[in-house]
């Protein structure tokens, strides 16, 4: 009788442990870590998730490198090594006897892990080496990383905030591709039926942005062009916002954005003309420059081709976000509609500096994550549309 008894417990033991088993194996897609360096959310997978080992947070060398934080790798694969960069310090780390060294000697202790192929650095070595920082915070979908220099803009609760979308759509991604594939047994056939050719995953389409911004306060769109990369948006100008806006004209001519002008065009062809000469003069005057791109309002088809015979490219905006009532997420999933039924292009305006200075961070943030490059205007795209 004792030894049924035992045998009972020890079968209701193991299936216990089995349950728990299960359990523990549903709850792992939901222990993810996401990353992010400045403003920027990285993507998220499991080869290049970090993860903590012996007291010490890991990651891929490929998240700080070529980015935001100015660090640039090289690696060696006969030497084993791969070594981090900036300006003229640099670190080496070497994964096949696990030392860190300085290119002025100094030594690390620790060393790189390899998982799967891929290179994995300790967090705080980089940290101390290069003058980072970074914080580690509960999130919904998780868990976030975030590595970070003086150039971010965003606070950690502002960046998670701004940044929900894409960790909800990254997340859905991550737990699709860990979903248990279902197999179905097919009904017997008398005949074997033509086996359909599989259909490819389409990649998502790659979208080229120009955005144009309206100067009315030169502050505002200074703290504008501090968000983007070199030239990578269109400042417009009236005649009277080039008043005053010297040393910023000069900044955009340097390279730093597109100059356009915005023209009243509703008294014809004649006067629209003159008014384009005479803001390309004072353009001339301050900054030793003239541009070629103009937005024409209230211009009928008469002036608008006058305009252009006279050698001038007029912008034409595919959307309009000057009312300033919509958010980051609601205008890049506009502008990816857009871009997807043209061709993958989307000029859009966003009204003025001061409206679209709230919004450039976060917009910025959803831009990369719809796969939206920022591109500058130019007579060549204007020539196209």
């Amino acid at each position: 009788m004792k030894a049924v008894t035992r045998r009972i417990i020890c079968l209701c033991l193991a299936l216990l442990m089995g349950l728990s088993l299960v359990s523990g194996s549903a709850r792992a897609v939901g222990s993810v870590c996401f990353t992010a360096v400045n403003d920027q959310l990285l993507p998220l997978s499991d080869e290049t998730m970090p993860f903590w080992s012996s007291s010490t947070f890991y990651i891929p060398y490929t998240a700080v490198e070529n980015g935001d934080l100015d660090i640039y790798s090289s690696r060696n694969q006969d030497r084993s090594t791969v070594v981090l960069y900036r300006m003229r310090n640099a670190i080496t780390f070497n994964y096949a006897n696990g030392t860190i060294e300085t290119n002025t000697g100094q030594n690390y202790s620790g060393g790189p892990v390899v998982r799967g192929g891929v290179i994995f650095v300790p967090l705080d070595v980089l940290c101390r080496f290069f003058n980072l920082s970074y914080s580690y915070s509960r999130i919904t979908y998780g868990y976030l990383l975030r590595v970070k220099n003086d150039a971010a803009v965003l606070s950690d609760a502002k960046f998670v905030d701004a940044a929900m979308t894409s960790f909800s759509s990254r997340y859905m991604q991550y737990e699709r591709s860990h979903a248990p594939v279902v197999v179905v047994e097919p009904p017997p056939v008398a005949q074997e039926a033509p086996v359909a050719e599989e259909k490819q995953p389409e990649e998502e389409m790659e979208r080229t942005v120009y955005l144009v911004v309206e100067a009315t306060d030169a502050a505002h769109t200074e703290q504008i062009l501090a968000y983007l990369s070199t030239g990578h948006i269109t400042i417009l100008f009236s005649e009277q916002s080039l008043i005053g806006s010297d040393h910023l004209l000069r900044r955009l001519s340097a390279g730093d954005g597109v100059i356009a002008l915005r023209v009243d065009a509703s008294a014809g062809a004649e006067t629209t003309l003159a008014h384009i000469d005479e803001a390309n003069e004072q353009l001339w005057a301050v900054a030793n420059s003239k541009t070629r791109l103009v937005r024409l309002e209230g211009a009928s088809e008469e002036t608008t081709r006058a305009v252009v015979s006279a050698g001038f490219c007029p912008i034409r905006y595919a959307l309009d976000f000057s009312s300033g009532d919509s958010t980051a997420s609601r205008i890049t999933s506009r502008i990816q509609r857009a871009a997807d039924a043209n061709r993958g292009s989307c000029c859009a305006f966003l009204g003025t500096d001061v409206t679209a200075s709230h919004l450039m961070s976060a917009l910025l943030i959803t831009l990369r994550a719809g796969n939206c490059t920022l591109m500058p205007l130019n007579e060549v795209i204007l020539g196209k549309r």
